[in-house]
Protein backbone atom coordinates (compact mmCIF):
# COMPACT_ATOMS: atom_id res chain seq x y z
CA UNK A 1 0.00 0.00 0.00
CA UNK A 2 1.43 3.49 -1.19
CA UNK A 3 0.73 6.13 1.58
CA UNK A 4 1.09 9.71 1.08
CA UNK A 5 3.08 12.18 2.76
CA UNK A 6 0.64 13.33 6.07
CA UNK A 7 2.72 16.48 6.18
CA UNK A 8 4.07 19.38 3.96
CA UNK A 9 8.05 19.09 4.68
CA UNK A 10 9.19 22.81 6.22
CA UNK A 11 11.46 24.62 4.66
CA UNK A 12 14.43 27.38 5.99
CA UNK A 13 14.52 30.27 4.52
CA UNK A 14 17.88 30.73 2.20
CA UNK A 15 18.71 34.09 3.16
CA UNK A 16 18.61 33.22 6.88
CA UNK A 17 21.16 30.28 6.11
CA UNK A 18 23.51 32.49 4.24
CA UNK A 19 23.56 34.80 7.31
CA UNK A 20 24.29 32.23 9.72
CA UNK A 21 27.31 30.78 7.56
CA UNK A 22 28.94 34.19 7.30
CA UNK A 23 28.74 34.22 10.70
CA UNK A 24 30.05 30.98 11.72
CA UNK A 25 32.94 31.42 9.87
CA UNK A 26 33.59 34.55 11.00
CA UNK A 27 33.52 33.68 14.45
CA UNK A 28 36.04 30.46 13.99
CA UNK A 29 38.45 33.15 12.38
CA UNK A 30 38.23 35.63 15.54
CA UNK A 31 38.48 32.74 17.77
CA UNK A 32 41.75 31.87 15.46
CA UNK A 33 43.26 34.56 16.19
CA UNK A 34 42.76 34.74 19.94
CA UNK A 35 44.48 31.18 20.12
CA UNK A 36 47.24 32.51 17.54
CA UNK A 37 47.69 34.83 20.67
CA UNK A 38 47.75 32.64 23.32
CA UNK A 39 49.71 30.07 21.83
CA UNK A 40 52.68 32.27 20.24
CA UNK A 41 52.64 34.94 22.91
CA UNK A 42 53.35 37.13 20.34
CA UNK A 43 50.82 40.12 21.61
CA UNK A 44 52.03 43.19 19.70
CA UNK A 45 54.06 45.76 22.18
CA UNK A 46 53.61 49.04 22.96
CA UNK A 47 55.37 51.47 20.77
CA UNK A 48 56.01 54.50 18.95
CA UNK A 49 53.27 54.98 16.29
CA UNK A 50 54.15 55.14 12.96
CA UNK A 51 52.11 57.97 11.46
CA UNK A 52 53.16 57.40 7.57
CA UNK A 53 52.18 53.22 7.23
CA UNK A 54 49.46 53.15 10.20
CA UNK A 55 46.38 54.48 8.68
CA UNK A 56 47.72 52.32 5.41
CA UNK A 57 47.32 49.31 7.09
CA UNK A 58 43.92 48.11 8.22
CA UNK A 59 42.55 45.42 10.49
CA UNK A 60 41.40 43.08 8.08
CA UNK A 61 39.75 39.49 8.33
CA UNK A 62 39.47 38.01 4.83
CA UNK A 63 36.28 40.28 3.34
CA UNK A 64 35.70 42.31 6.73
CA UNK A 65 37.70 45.18 7.66
CA UNK A 66 37.09 45.75 11.30
CA UNK A 67 39.69 47.95 13.61
CA UNK A 68 40.76 46.49 16.78
CA UNK A 69 41.74 48.25 19.80
CA UNK A 70 44.94 46.48 21.03
CA UNK A 71 45.39 48.51 24.21
CA UNK A 72 43.28 50.50 26.56
CA UNK A 73 43.63 54.70 26.65
CA UNK A 74 43.82 57.16 29.16
CA UNK A 75 45.39 54.09 31.71
CA UNK A 76 48.74 55.83 33.63
CA UNK A 77 48.76 52.43 36.00
CA UNK A 78 48.89 49.96 33.34
CA UNK A 79 51.15 52.31 30.73
CA UNK A 80 53.54 52.35 33.62
CA UNK A 81 53.46 48.44 34.01
CA UNK A 82 53.99 48.04 30.20
CA UNK A 83 57.26 50.68 30.93
CA UNK A 84 58.51 48.03 33.80
CA UNK A 85 58.42 45.04 31.07
CA UNK A 86 60.08 47.27 28.22
CA UNK A 87 62.33 49.46 29.57
CA UNK A 88 63.73 50.23 26.52
CA UNK A 89 60.46 51.75 25.55
CA UNK A 90 58.62 54.61 26.79
CA UNK A 91 56.10 54.12 28.89
CA UNK A 92 52.89 55.41 27.13
CA UNK A 93 49.24 54.69 25.74
CA UNK A 94 48.26 54.44 22.49
CA UNK A 95 46.55 52.58 19.67
CA UNK A 96 48.31 50.24 17.15
CA UNK A 97 46.44 49.05 13.95
CA UNK A 98 46.86 45.02 13.35
CA UNK A 99 46.57 43.38 9.77
CA UNK A 100 45.89 39.84 9.95
CA UNK A 101 46.92 40.21 6.35
CA UNK A 102 50.32 41.37 6.92
CA UNK A 103 51.47 38.71 9.28
CA UNK A 104 51.43 35.19 7.67
CA UNK A 105 51.33 33.39 10.90
CA UNK A 106 47.53 34.35 11.58
CA UNK A 107 46.50 32.96 8.20
CA UNK A 108 43.55 30.80 8.45
CA UNK A 109 43.52 28.36 5.32
CA UNK A 110 39.60 28.14 3.57
CA UNK A 111 38.07 31.03 5.21
CA UNK A 112 38.83 32.98 2.38
CA UNK A 113 37.13 30.25 -0.49
CA UNK A 114 34.52 29.42 2.53
CA UNK A 115 33.24 32.87 2.58
CA UNK A 116 33.23 33.22 -1.37
CA UNK A 117 31.18 30.13 -1.71
CA UNK A 118 28.32 31.02 0.58
CA UNK A 119 27.99 34.52 -0.69
CA UNK A 120 28.33 33.22 -4.64
CA UNK A 121 26.57 30.10 -5.04
CA UNK A 122 28.49 27.67 -7.77
CA UNK A 123 25.22 27.51 -9.85
CA UNK A 124 23.54 30.72 -9.73
CA UNK A 125 20.64 28.85 -10.76
CA UNK A 126 20.43 26.40 -7.13
CA UNK A 127 18.90 27.40 -4.40
CA UNK A 128 19.71 26.39 -0.82
CA UNK A 129 16.53 24.99 -0.10
CA UNK A 130 16.73 22.76 -3.28
CA UNK A 131 18.67 20.93 -0.17
CA UNK A 132 17.80 17.98 0.89
CA UNK A 133 14.25 18.25 3.53
CA UNK A 134 13.89 15.62 5.93
CA UNK A 135 10.23 14.46 6.52
CA UNK A 136 8.66 14.66 10.02
CA UNK A 137 8.81 10.95 11.80
CA UNK A 138 4.62 9.65 12.27
CA UNK A 139 4.20 7.60 15.24
CA UNK A 140 2.01 4.94 14.45
CA UNK A 141 -0.16 3.32 17.82
CA UNK A 142 -2.02 0.28 16.84
CA UNK A 143 -5.32 0.12 19.35
CA UNK A 144 -7.20 -3.37 19.76
CA UNK A 145 -11.61 -2.45 20.12
CA UNK A 146 -13.32 -3.16 23.08
CA UNK A 147 -16.97 -3.90 24.15
CA UNK A 148 -17.96 -0.55 24.58
CA UNK A 149 -15.33 1.13 22.49
CA UNK A 150 -16.21 4.09 20.16
CA UNK A 151 -14.40 5.83 18.05
CA UNK A 152 -14.88 8.96 20.31
CA UNK A 153 -13.53 6.80 23.58
CA UNK A 154 -10.79 5.30 21.53
CA UNK A 155 -9.72 8.98 20.32
CA UNK A 156 -10.17 10.08 24.04
CA UNK A 157 -8.00 7.64 25.38
CA UNK A 158 -5.20 7.99 22.95
CA UNK A 159 -5.04 12.20 23.89
CA UNK A 160 -6.56 13.03 20.55
CA UNK A 161 -9.51 15.60 20.06
CA UNK A 162 -13.07 15.12 19.36
CA UNK A 163 -12.77 17.82 16.50
CA UNK A 164 -10.36 15.05 14.84
CA UNK A 165 -13.19 12.27 15.06
CA UNK A 166 -15.77 14.98 13.73
CA UNK A 167 -13.25 16.33 10.79
CA UNK A 168 -13.10 11.94 9.99
CA UNK A 169 -17.01 11.60 9.66
CA UNK A 170 -17.43 14.20 7.77
CA UNK A 171 -14.68 12.68 4.69
CA UNK A 172 -18.24 10.58 3.87
CA UNK A 173 -19.56 7.03 3.77
CA UNK A 174 -15.93 5.50 3.44
CA UNK A 175 -14.91 7.06 6.66
CA UNK A 176 -18.41 6.37 8.43
CA UNK A 177 -17.66 2.89 8.62
CA UNK A 178 -15.86 3.70 11.54
CA UNK A 179 -18.87 4.03 13.24
CA UNK A 180 -19.65 0.51 13.34
CA UNK A 181 -16.36 -0.91 14.81
CA UNK A 182 -16.69 -4.29 16.63
CA UNK A 183 -14.78 -5.57 19.61
CA UNK A 184 -11.33 -7.31 18.21
CA UNK A 185 -10.73 -5.25 15.15
CA UNK A 186 -8.06 -3.04 15.49
CA UNK A 187 -7.09 0.58 14.52
CA UNK A 188 -3.47 2.10 13.61
CA UNK A 189 -3.74 5.68 14.57
CA UNK A 190 -1.08 8.00 13.46
CA UNK A 191 0.68 11.31 15.44
CA UNK A 192 3.14 13.67 14.49
CA UNK A 193 6.02 15.14 16.49
CA UNK A 194 3.40 17.09 18.24
CA UNK A 195 1.43 14.65 19.35
CA UNK A 196 -1.31 15.59 16.84
CA UNK A 197 -3.15 13.11 14.76
CA UNK A 198 -2.22 12.52 11.47
CA UNK A 199 -3.72 9.96 10.19
CA UNK A 200 -5.29 6.02 10.71
CA UNK A 201 -5.90 3.08 8.66
CA UNK A 202 -8.76 0.76 9.47
CA UNK A 203 -8.90 -3.59 7.63
CA UNK A 204 -12.23 -3.50 6.59
CA UNK A 205 -11.88 -7.09 5.64
CA UNK A 206 -9.53 -9.60 4.89
CA UNK A 207 -9.34 -7.78 0.85
CA UNK A 208 -9.76 -4.02 1.81
CA UNK A 209 -8.06 -0.96 4.01
CA UNK A 210 -9.16 2.44 4.96
CA UNK A 211 -6.85 4.95 5.16
CA UNK A 212 -7.21 8.59 6.23
CA UNK A 213 -4.25 10.50 5.73
CA UNK A 214 -3.60 14.34 5.32
CA UNK A 215 -3.14 15.17 1.61
CA UNK A 216 -1.94 18.90 1.96
CA UNK A 217 -2.11 21.20 4.85
CA UNK A 218 -4.60 19.95 7.08
CA UNK A 219 -7.39 18.95 4.63
CA UNK A 220 -7.75 15.23 5.46
CA UNK A 221 -8.37 12.22 2.66
CA UNK A 222 -10.32 8.85 2.75
CA UNK A 223 -9.30 6.19 0.58
CA UNK A 224 -10.18 2.24 0.59
CA UNK A 225 -7.11 0.48 -1.09
CA UNK A 226 -7.24 -3.29 -1.72
CA UNK A 227 -4.70 -5.50 0.13
CA UNK A 228 -2.19 -7.65 -2.21
CA UNK A 229 -3.33 -10.21 -2.55
CA UNK A 230 -2.48 -13.97 -4.93
CA UNK A 231 -4.83 -16.71 -6.23
CA UNK A 232 -3.70 -20.16 -6.18
CA UNK A 233 -5.07 -23.48 -7.38
CA UNK A 234 -6.28 -26.32 -5.23
CA UNK A 235 -6.58 -30.03 -6.92
CA UNK A 236 -8.21 -32.85 -4.68
CA UNK A 237 -9.22 -36.23 -5.23
CA UNK A 238 -11.66 -38.61 -3.35
CA UNK A 239 -14.05 -41.50 -2.92
CA UNK A 240 -17.99 -41.14 -2.20
CA UNK A 241 -18.83 -42.34 1.13
CA UNK A 242 -22.32 -41.37 2.12
CA UNK A 243 -22.83 -38.82 0.51
CA UNK A 244 -21.00 -36.09 -2.04
CA UNK A 245 -21.45 -33.19 0.71
CA UNK A 246 -19.81 -35.16 3.41
CA UNK A 247 -17.51 -36.91 1.53
CA UNK A 248 -15.73 -33.84 -0.44
CA UNK A 249 -15.96 -31.86 2.91
CA UNK A 250 -13.71 -34.84 4.44
CA UNK A 251 -11.24 -33.76 2.09
CA UNK A 252 -11.23 -29.63 2.41
CA UNK A 253 -13.03 -28.54 -0.51
CA UNK A 254 -15.16 -25.52 0.55
CA UNK A 255 -18.86 -25.77 0.43
CA UNK A 256 -19.05 -23.11 -2.21
CA UNK A 257 -17.39 -25.62 -4.29
CA UNK A 258 -19.43 -28.61 -3.32
CA UNK A 259 -22.04 -26.59 -4.78
CA UNK A 260 -20.14 -25.15 -8.05
CA UNK A 261 -19.83 -29.47 -8.71
CA UNK A 262 -23.41 -30.04 -8.18
CA UNK A 263 -24.52 -27.05 -10.26
CA UNK A 264 -21.65 -27.74 -13.21
CA UNK A 265 -22.24 -31.57 -13.53
CA UNK A 266 -26.41 -31.07 -12.74
CA UNK A 267 -27.75 -31.87 -16.43
CA UNK A 268 -25.78 -34.68 -16.32
CA UNK A 269 -25.81 -36.36 -12.78
CA UNK A 270 -28.85 -36.17 -10.54
CA UNK A 271 -26.80 -35.83 -7.03
CA UNK A 272 -29.63 -36.36 -5.16
CA UNK A 273 -30.52 -40.06 -6.69
CA UNK A 274 -27.43 -41.10 -8.97
CA UNK A 275 -24.78 -41.21 -6.75
CA UNK A 276 -23.25 -44.27 -5.11
CA UNK A 277 -20.72 -45.12 -2.63
CA UNK A 278 -17.02 -45.77 -3.98
CA UNK A 279 -17.90 -42.92 -7.02
CA UNK A 280 -14.74 -40.52 -7.52
CA UNK A 281 -14.53 -36.80 -7.68
CA UNK A 282 -11.30 -34.72 -8.87
CA UNK A 283 -11.70 -30.34 -8.55
CA UNK A 284 -9.50 -27.73 -9.24
CA UNK A 285 -10.71 -24.30 -7.71
CA UNK A 286 -9.29 -20.80 -6.50
CA UNK A 287 -8.10 -19.96 -3.35
CA UNK A 288 -7.61 -16.04 -3.07
CA UNK A 289 -4.48 -15.88 -0.26
CA UNK A 290 -2.94 -12.74 1.64
CA UNK A 291 0.44 -13.88 3.16
CA UNK A 292 -0.92 -17.34 4.06
CA UNK A 293 -4.01 -16.49 5.06
CA UNK A 294 -7.15 -17.49 3.19
CA UNK A 295 -9.50 -15.12 2.23
CA UNK A 296 -11.91 -16.91 0.21
CA UNK A 297 -12.51 -19.10 -3.04
CA UNK A 298 -13.23 -18.11 -6.24
CA UNK A 299 -13.91 -20.47 -9.07
CA UNK A 300 -14.52 -24.02 -10.09
CA UNK A 301 -11.55 -24.26 -13.11
CA UNK A 302 -11.81 -28.05 -14.08
CA UNK A 303 -14.29 -30.92 -12.55
CA UNK A 304 -14.49 -34.88 -13.01
CA UNK A 305 -16.99 -37.04 -11.50
CA UNK A 306 -16.82 -40.95 -12.27
CA UNK A 307 -20.02 -42.94 -11.70
CA UNK A 308 -21.00 -46.04 -12.65
CA UNK A 309 -17.83 -46.74 -14.85
CA UNK A 310 -18.00 -43.61 -16.77
CA UNK A 311 -16.23 -40.03 -16.20
CA UNK A 312 -17.27 -36.70 -16.93
CA UNK A 313 -15.33 -34.08 -17.24
CA UNK A 314 -15.59 -30.02 -16.93
CA UNK A 315 -13.42 -27.32 -17.89
CA UNK A 316 -13.95 -23.24 -17.29
CA UNK A 317 -13.02 -21.50 -20.47
CA UNK A 318 -13.53 -17.84 -21.04
CA UNK A 319 -14.07 -16.88 -24.30
CA UNK A 320 -12.24 -13.96 -26.07
CA UNK A 321 -15.41 -11.41 -25.55
CA UNK A 322 -15.55 -12.33 -21.74
CA UNK A 323 -18.22 -14.87 -21.65
CA UNK A 324 -17.36 -17.61 -19.45
CA UNK A 325 -19.08 -20.95 -18.93
CA UNK A 326 -18.47 -24.70 -18.81
CA UNK A 327 -17.63 -27.83 -21.46
CA UNK A 328 -17.00 -30.83 -22.00
CA UNK A 329 -13.23 -31.80 -23.02
CA UNK A 330 -14.79 -31.86 -26.61
CA UNK A 331 -16.20 -28.37 -26.43
CA UNK A 332 -19.74 -29.47 -25.56
CA UNK A 333 -21.70 -27.02 -22.92
CA UNK A 334 -22.64 -28.44 -19.93
CA UNK A 335 -24.93 -25.40 -19.15
CA UNK A 336 -28.45 -25.58 -20.40
CA UNK A 337 -30.72 -22.58 -20.82
CA UNK A 338 -32.36 -22.99 -17.11
CA UNK A 339 -30.73 -23.82 -14.02
CA UNK A 340 -32.00 -26.77 -12.45
CA UNK A 341 -31.69 -25.45 -8.89
CA UNK A 342 -32.58 -21.87 -8.29
CA UNK A 343 -31.36 -22.11 -5.20
CA UNK A 344 -28.42 -23.51 -2.54
CA UNK A 345 -30.63 -26.05 -0.80
CA UNK A 346 -29.59 -29.05 1.58
CA UNK A 347 -32.60 -31.31 0.88
CA UNK A 348 -35.92 -31.57 -1.35
CA UNK A 349 -38.88 -31.53 1.24
CA UNK A 350 -41.48 -32.40 -0.69
CA UNK A 351 -41.29 -33.79 -4.69
CA UNK A 352 -43.46 -32.94 -7.55
CA UNK A 353 -47.02 -34.90 -7.15
CA UNK A 354 -50.37 -34.33 -8.76
CA UNK A 355 -51.89 -36.33 -6.07
CA UNK A 356 -50.31 -35.52 -2.60
CA UNK A 357 -51.94 -34.85 0.40
CA UNK A 358 -51.50 -31.27 1.75
CA UNK A 359 -49.43 -31.19 4.99
CA UNK A 360 -51.95 -28.35 6.75
CA UNK A 361 -54.98 -28.94 5.29
CA UNK A 362 -55.05 -33.01 4.88
CA UNK A 363 -56.19 -32.97 2.09
CA UNK A 364 -55.38 -34.02 -1.75
CA UNK A 365 -54.26 -31.31 -3.10
CA UNK A 366 -52.14 -31.41 -6.14
CA UNK A 367 -48.18 -30.59 -5.59
CA UNK A 368 -47.08 -28.39 -8.52
CA UNK A 369 -43.59 -27.78 -7.88
CA UNK A 370 -40.76 -28.86 -5.55
CA UNK A 371 -39.98 -27.87 -2.47
CA UNK A 372 -35.95 -26.98 -1.69
CA UNK A 373 -34.76 -26.73 2.10
CA UNK A 374 -33.02 -23.67 2.66
CA UNK A 375 -32.47 -21.71 5.48
CA UNK A 376 -34.13 -17.99 5.29
CA UNK A 377 -32.49 -15.13 3.33
CA UNK A 378 -30.97 -17.71 1.20
CA UNK A 379 -30.97 -16.19 -1.91
CA UNK A 380 -33.43 -17.18 -4.82
CA UNK A 381 -32.41 -16.93 -8.43
CA UNK A 382 -34.32 -16.49 -11.80
CA UNK A 383 -33.68 -19.96 -13.11
CA UNK A 384 -33.24 -18.12 -16.92
CA UNK A 385 -33.19 -14.89 -18.58
CA UNK A 386 -36.74 -13.61 -18.81
CA UNK A 387 -39.27 -10.94 -17.67
CA UNK A 388 -40.91 -10.33 -14.24
CA UNK A 389 -44.67 -10.76 -14.74
CA UNK A 390 -45.92 -10.94 -11.16
CA UNK A 391 -44.29 -9.58 -7.51
CA UNK A 392 -46.54 -9.90 -4.42
CA UNK A 393 -48.57 -11.90 -2.41
CA UNK A 394 -50.75 -14.74 -3.97
CA UNK A 395 -52.77 -16.67 -0.45
CA UNK A 396 -51.57 -19.59 0.84
CA UNK A 397 -48.41 -19.26 -1.52
CA UNK A 398 -47.14 -15.91 0.15
CA UNK A 399 -44.61 -13.72 -1.41
CA UNK A 400 -44.43 -15.11 -5.23
CA UNK A 401 -42.27 -13.70 -8.04
CA UNK A 402 -43.41 -15.27 -11.67
CA UNK A 403 -40.69 -15.29 -14.12
CA UNK A 404 -41.83 -15.53 -18.37
CA UNK A 405 -38.61 -16.60 -20.09
CA UNK A 406 -40.39 -17.20 -23.68
CA UNK A 407 -43.56 -17.57 -25.45
CA UNK A 408 -43.93 -20.91 -23.46
CA UNK A 409 -42.14 -21.31 -20.14
CA UNK A 410 -42.77 -19.65 -16.83
CA UNK A 411 -41.39 -20.09 -13.57
CA UNK A 412 -42.85 -19.24 -10.07
CA UNK A 413 -41.28 -19.26 -7.10
CA UNK A 414 -43.01 -19.13 -3.61
CA UNK A 415 -42.90 -18.41 -0.08
CA UNK A 416 -40.08 -16.24 0.01
CA UNK A 417 -39.34 -13.60 2.93
CA UNK A 418 -38.46 -10.96 0.41
CA UNK A 419 -37.91 -9.48 -2.52
CA UNK A 420 -35.02 -8.22 -4.25
CA UNK A 421 -34.85 -4.25 -4.23
CA UNK A 422 -36.52 -2.65 -6.79
CA UNK A 423 -38.12 -5.71 -8.07
CA UNK A 424 -41.06 -4.70 -10.36
CA UNK A 425 -43.47 -6.54 -12.70
CA UNK A 426 -42.45 -5.90 -16.20
CA UNK A 427 -38.37 -5.92 -15.11
CA UNK A 428 -35.74 -7.98 -17.24
CA UNK A 429 -33.46 -10.42 -14.98
CA UNK A 430 -30.90 -12.30 -16.29
CA UNK A 431 -30.09 -16.31 -15.51
CA UNK A 432 -28.83 -16.54 -12.34
CA UNK A 433 -29.73 -13.17 -11.05
CA UNK A 434 -31.45 -13.15 -7.42
CA UNK A 435 -35.01 -12.13 -7.50
CA UNK A 436 -35.60 -12.74 -3.60
CA UNK A 437 -34.83 -14.83 -0.44
CA UNK A 438 -36.15 -17.91 1.21
CA UNK A 439 -38.24 -17.42 3.81
CA UNK A 440 -41.65 -19.21 5.22
CA UNK A 441 -44.51 -17.03 4.34
CA UNK A 442 -48.09 -18.15 3.23
CA UNK A 443 -48.97 -21.88 4.40
CA UNK A 444 -45.48 -23.06 4.70
CA UNK A 445 -44.62 -25.32 7.85
CA UNK A 446 -40.75 -24.38 7.67
CA UNK A 447 -38.28 -21.95 5.29
CA UNK A 448 -38.25 -23.31 1.93
CA UNK A 449 -38.63 -22.46 -1.92
CA UNK A 450 -41.85 -23.48 -3.29
CA UNK A 451 -40.37 -23.73 -7.38
CA UNK A 452 -42.66 -24.61 -10.29
CA UNK A 453 -42.17 -24.79 -13.96
CA UNK A 454 -44.58 -24.53 -16.30
CA UNK A 455 -44.85 -25.26 -20.40
CA UNK A 456 -47.85 -23.53 -22.12
CA UNK A 457 -49.30 -23.60 -18.44
CA UNK A 458 -48.84 -26.88 -17.59
CA UNK A 459 -47.05 -27.98 -14.88
CA UNK A 460 -43.87 -29.83 -15.12
CA UNK A 461 -41.57 -31.48 -12.84
CA UNK A 462 -38.88 -29.19 -12.17
CA UNK A 463 -36.49 -31.94 -11.30
CA UNK A 464 -37.00 -34.28 -14.56
CA UNK A 465 -37.98 -32.00 -16.99
CA UNK A 466 -35.86 -32.19 -20.34
CA UNK A 467 -34.65 -28.58 -20.63
CA UNK A 468 -32.34 -27.35 -24.08
CA UNK A 469 -28.72 -27.13 -23.80
CA UNK A 470 -26.67 -23.94 -23.97
CA UNK A 471 -24.56 -23.24 -27.42
CA UNK A 472 -21.22 -25.18 -27.46
CA UNK A 473 -17.77 -23.71 -28.52
CA UNK A 474 -18.43 -21.81 -31.46
CA UNK A 475 -15.98 -22.66 -34.44
CA UNK A 476 -13.87 -19.64 -34.36
CA UNK A 477 -13.06 -20.18 -30.64
CA UNK A 478 -12.26 -23.59 -30.84
CA UNK A 479 -8.09 -22.96 -31.27
CA UNK A 480 -8.22 -20.96 -28.37
CA UNK A 481 -10.58 -22.99 -26.24
CA UNK A 482 -8.17 -26.37 -26.88
CA UNK A 483 -5.15 -24.11 -25.95
CA UNK A 484 -6.79 -22.80 -22.74
CA UNK A 485 -8.31 -25.83 -21.07
CA UNK A 486 -5.54 -27.92 -22.24
CA UNK A 487 -3.18 -27.60 -18.76
CA UNK A 488 -6.02 -28.05 -16.87
CA UNK A 489 -7.12 -31.37 -18.04
CA UNK A 490 -3.67 -32.32 -17.61
CA UNK A 491 -3.07 -31.63 -14.14
CA UNK A 492 -6.90 -32.95 -14.00
CA UNK A 493 -5.50 -36.51 -15.13
CA UNK A 494 -2.85 -36.31 -12.41
CA UNK A 495 -4.59 -36.12 -9.36
CA UNK A 496 -4.73 -38.91 -7.17
CA UNK A 497 -7.94 -40.09 -5.62
CA UNK A 498 -7.82 -40.89 -1.68
CA UNK A 499 -9.20 -39.59 1.47
CA UNK A 500 -7.83 -36.63 3.04
CA UNK A 501 -5.46 -35.99 -0.14
CA UNK A 502 -5.19 -31.96 -0.34
CA UNK A 503 -2.51 -30.24 -2.54
CA UNK A 504 -1.72 -26.99 -3.55
CA UNK A 505 -1.36 -27.93 -7.99
CA UNK A 506 0.23 -24.05 -8.55
CA UNK A 507 0.35 -20.57 -8.19
CA UNK A 508 -2.10 -18.94 -10.35
CA UNK A 509 -1.73 -15.09 -11.87
CA UNK A 510 -2.31 -12.94 -8.75
CA UNK A 511 -5.14 -10.13 -8.69
CA UNK A 512 -2.18 -7.99 -9.80
CA UNK A 513 -1.42 -9.51 -12.76
CA UNK A 514 1.88 -10.19 -11.64
CA UNK A 515 3.64 -13.81 -12.16
CA UNK A 516 4.72 -15.24 -8.74
CA UNK A 517 6.45 -18.66 -8.02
Amino acid sequence: MQQRPLFKQQRKSSRLIRRAAILGVGTFALGAVAWQFAQTGDAPQPGPVDQTNSHDIPLVIDRAATPVIDRPTGNSEHAAAESDMNPDQPAQAFVRPVSLVSRPNFHIPGAKEALKAIETPADNNAMVEDAPQTEESIAEHTVTVKAGDTLSTIFEQAGLGYSDVLQILDLGDEARRLERIRPGETLVLMTDEEEQFAGLKYEINAESELNIFRQTGDDLVAEINQLPSETREVAVGGRIKGSLYQSAIATGVPPAQIMQLAEVFGWKVDFLRDVRNGDQFKLIYEVREREGETLGTGNLMAAEFITGGQSIKAVRYTSPDGTAGYYEPDGSSLERGFLRHPVEFSRISSNFNPNRLHPIHNTVRPHNGVDLAAPTGTPVKSAAAGHVTFVGWKHGYGKVVEVRHDSKTETLYAHMSGFKANLKRGASVDKGATIGFVGMTGAATGPHLHYEFKVNGKPLDPVKVDLPEANPIASEHRKDFLAQTRASLDQLARIPVGAGDHRTARLAQNQHGNESE
